[in-house]
């Protein structure tokens, strides 16, 4: 299985299927060209910066969701909720992101897909308060770029809840309000006994 970033908090994860999250191409400066063909999209809720109006109305896939996004071809899913569609498993997850100054998201979330028999956890948008622990998680892609999210130190903190076996780094220096140091995040999660992998955005890694 492969994942490869895609800046922010997009990620294209691959095996016999391939699945995008949170997509934000469109006026995204950092953005690469895509130029992949999903079969199945997962948005973690209705802001532009993950959920993509202009990409989800062509991408002609399901795109599961949460029932705040207004999008065509909607999967609406509820946190707790876990399915298999299109051959991958997916359990929506809690998030919290009505901390002021986030726009308020009641429904924000996030997702745990299963893929080739590992667990990959998106958080999504959330801040400290509404992360859980999870179990077995192989790969945490985790915000860290603060205001909107978690900071670095809250991040931290999060990988002492949910204690996966790797963390990738998430959601910062798209705007002037979440600039992060992605490898002071490694540091400090390094001290504390986690492993850290920053990925360049457009890098594709193995798991």
């Amino acid at each position: 299985m492969r994942i490869r970033y895609l800046s922010h908090s997009c990620f294209e994860i691959r095996n016999k299927k391939t699945l995008l999250i949170d997509p934000f191409f469109t006026g995204n400066p950092l953005a690469p060209r895509y130029t992949g063909r999903p079969d199945l999209v997962l948005a973690t809720h209705e802001h532009s910066d993950h959920a993509d109006s202009a990409f989800l109305a062509e991408a002609g896939v399901p795109i599961v969701c949460t029932a705040s996004c207004k999008v065509g071809k909607a999967h609406v899913m509820r946190v707790g909720e876990k399915e298999t569609i299109e051959g991958i498993g997916v359990e929506m997850i809690g998030a919290s992101h009505q901390r002021p100054p986030a726009s308020p998201s009641p429904l924000a979330a996030g997702y745990i897909i299963e893929i080739d028999g590992k667990r990959i956890a998106h958080l999504g948008d959330t801040y400290i308060e509404g992360v859980k622990p999870l179990r077995d998680i192989d790969v945490l892609l985790i915000p860290i770029g603060g205001y909107y999210t978690m900071n670095v130190d809250e991040a931290v903190q999060a990988l002492k809840i949910i204690k996966p076996k790797l963390a990738i780094p998430m959601h910062y220096d798209t705007f002037p309000q979440i600039k992060a140091d992605p490898n002071e995040f490694r540091r400090k999660a390094e001290r504390e006994g986690f492993k850290v992998r920053v990925m360049k955005i457009g890098e594709e890694i193995e798991v």
